[in-house]
């Protein structure tokens, strides 16, 4: 049960800290951008989103750090930790989700413009 969370964490941490590099500067650069149809909302929601990943992404990074450096029974240390590990596959992918419709590629053909 732990294995597949134990293997795919680096992972998902890589996948994690590049989104959220990403999107900044993508948004700054003209690159992304939040769709006009109900840009509130889904401007709203992909800051939630963003704010949450990287919330959950430094506490885990933190949690761990913590479990790997000052415990003295490390197996109980880590099982107490295992929840947020679990669950961090869970976070990204609603997270990605949100991102899906909530930022669109500027550049894409397809997308709907605002211009008169």
């Amino acid at each position: 049960m732990f294995l597949l969370p134990a293997v795919a964490l680096p992972f998902l941490f890589f996948f994690a800290i590049r989104r959220l590099l990403r999107i900044p500067r993508g948004l700054l650069q003209g690159r992304l951008r939040v769709p006009a149809h109900r840009k509130a909302l889904l401007g709203t929601l992909g800051a939630a989103a963003y704010a949450v990943l990287l919330g959950y992404t430094l506490a885990l990074v933190v949690a761990l750090s913590r479990v790997a450096l000052a415990s003295h029974d490390p197996l109980s240390a880590y099982v107490s930790v295992g929840a947020y590990v679990l669950a961090y596959p869970v976070v990204y992918l609603v997270a990605e989700w949100v991102f899906y419709y909530a930022l669109k590629d500027a550049t894409d053909p397809g997308a709907p413009h605002n211009s008169p």
